[in-house]
């Protein structure tokens, strides 16, 4: 699997360097970041918007001290190593054993997780945003709460939500399941690393926030967030196509049906009328609630105790010794994987909550078709295997590579990656009953 990884890599560096100084990590983070280190405002004046919170930038500013060169191999060293961390991450939760020799159905559980995810792993490479960097932290403090250390899977996980506030949504998750604490530490990780910055770079004379009696992170509220509740769901600073989200979904269908060239693809540009943004907010919310609600159906009783998984991490030297020739020796049952499940659904959750998820956003998705391609080529449920096709269709032939631009425009304006998490949270939910109604699992 070594010379995967690497022929993976190599390949990607083309396409991550290609555009040099005119990257998006060149125009938008660490320009944000120079900004930052000169006490100027950072989400009105850069050419690529910055609309994130002002953590990114600060962490990008120092990158502004070297030239756009190293700037860009070093934020490629970094993003290689996320990617190691989210696919290693992804694969232990699913019970899978170390990836040399891999055989039988381990790797045909790989290989059709690959299929299938592939292109949201390549997304993020492709714009050189945080989108990988985020998901390691997200899947670290998943693996965390796994193994039953709350208050530290709390610490990643408010480091996540920090540079994008969707992981903030498995603050009411833990607060489900009884452990307030770590719900309350998430947020409050969240927010302390967003008011670093008003500390890290002190004000100066002519600095925007002595000007202004502002801070950083208020500065991004009052630009972006506020504005969600004012606007039509689905709209934001980018083109609506690239709106992934159920709101963006659902704003494109209100405006536009389902188009059949790419002359009728809405935009964001578009001026809405008052009852046209009721009926979207409404639709919205609707769909919205319903799938949290479904969610919360099947995660149970609130306060319920998750089993914990405390000595597979640990065990691993017998493992490591006899895997290369038992591939399968961790056999994990799927009441052991209760915790991913559910960790699997609030990803799911994130993405289609969120006020904007593009492809590079999916990265997460990872964890939750890893575990669906387990249950099809262990033969689960034997109906999953018809989400197949969906998912063949909502997933790899979203590229643009494989498609042309104008099909690959259509079927990102008909929703096929918003689609695409609706089918991996339907089998979540289904993958989570075994462990409502506790079964031998011991065969798997």
């Amino acid at each position: 699997m070594l010379w995967l990884a690497v022929v993976f890599f190599v390949g990607m560096a083309f396409p991550f360097f290609r555009r040099g100084e005119d990257s998006e990590w060149q125009t938008c983070y660490v320009c944000a970041g120079r900004r930052m280190l000169a006490g100027e405002a950072i989400h009105h004046t850069e050419p690529s918007a910055y609309t994130y919170p002002p953590l990114m930038a600060m962490c990008a500013a120092p990158f502004s001290r070297v030239s756009p060169r190293v700037s860009l191999a070093l934020w490629y060293a970094i993003n290689v190593v996320a990617v190691v961390v989210v696919v290693e991450s992804a694969w232990k939760m699913i019970g899978g054993p170390v990836f040399a020799g891999l055989q039988g159905r381990w790797a045909a559980i790989f290989g059709l997780a690959t299929l299938l995810s592939l292109r949201f792993l390549v997304a993020p490479l492709e714009n050189q945003q945080f989108d990988a960097v985020i998901a390691a932290l997200v899947f670290v403090g998943c693996r965390r709460l796994w193994s039953g250390h709350d208050l530290s899977a709390a610490v990643w996980l408010g480091v996540a939500a920090a540079m994008k506030c969707t992981p903030l949504l498995f603050a009411p998750y833990l607060a489900w399941r009884g452990k307030f604490k770590s719900a309350c530490l998430l947020v409050l990780v969240a927010v302390g690393l967003n008011r670093l910055p008003d500390y890290v770079f002190p004000k100066a004379d002519g600095d925007f926030r002595r000007e202004q009696g502002g801070t950083y992170l208020a500065d991004w509220m009052a630009t972006f967030l506020f504005r969600v509740g004012r606007d039509a769901p689905g709209a934001w600073d980018s083109d609506l196509v690239l709106n992934q989200s159920l709101s963006g979904m659902v704003n494109r269908f209100v405006q536009a049906g389902i188009p059949l060239s790419v002359s009728d693809i809405p935009t964001t540009d578009t001026v809405l009328s008052v009852a046209t943004v009721r009926l979207i907010r409404m639709a919205v919310y609707g769909v919205c609630l319903a799938l949290v609600g479904v969610t919360a159906w099947r995660l149970g009783r609130p306060g319920l105790p998750l089993p914990r998984f405390e000595v597979r991490d640990k065990v691993s030297r017998h493992t490591a010794q006899v895997s290369r020739h038992e591939p399968s020796v961790q056999n994990l049952s799927w009441e052991e994987l209760r915790s991913p499940v559910e960790a699997a659904m609030v990803i799911c959750l994130m993405l289609l909550l969120s006020p904007m998820s593009s492809k590079a956003h999916y990265v997460v998705l990872v964890l939750p078709v890893m575990l669906y391609a387990r249950a099809v080529i262990e033969g689960r449920y034997a109906w999953l295997r018809w989400l197949l096709v969906p998912l063949v269709i909502f997933g790899p032939l979203t590229s643009k590579g494989l498609t042309g631009k104008p099909v690959g425009d259509l079927t990102l304006c008909w929703g096929f990656p918003t689609e695409f998490v609706l089918v991996l949270l339907l089998a979540m939910w289904v993958l989570i009953s075994p462990a409502l109604q506790p079964r031998n699992d011991s065969t798997y």
